[in-house]
């Protein structure tokens, strides 16, 4: 896949979309309009709440769970 911002060429492999993503961020951020800016800065908020969330999940445990749990009458 081709950078529409430059002509660097992205391999098309499973993290195409990902590595376009950075890509954009680290090199093209300044160029993108006020809408891409918007668009890029909500998709970069939501990959990091994604993986907080991840890493809680992992230390803490499923909040489901640990919430039935503590409120079982079993």
């Amino acid at each position: 896949m081709k950078c529409k911002y430059c002509e660097k060429i992205l391999s098309d492999d499973a993290e195409l979309v990902l590595n376009y993503f950075h890509h954009v961020g680290s090199d093209h951020y300044d160029s993108l309009d006020t809408e891409d800016k918007m668009m890029y800065d909500i998709r970069k908020k939501m990959m990091q709440s994604k993986k907080d969330y991840e890493l809680k999940k992992k230390n803490v445990g499923d909040s489901d769970l640990i919430f039935n749990s503590k409120n079982s009458e079993i």
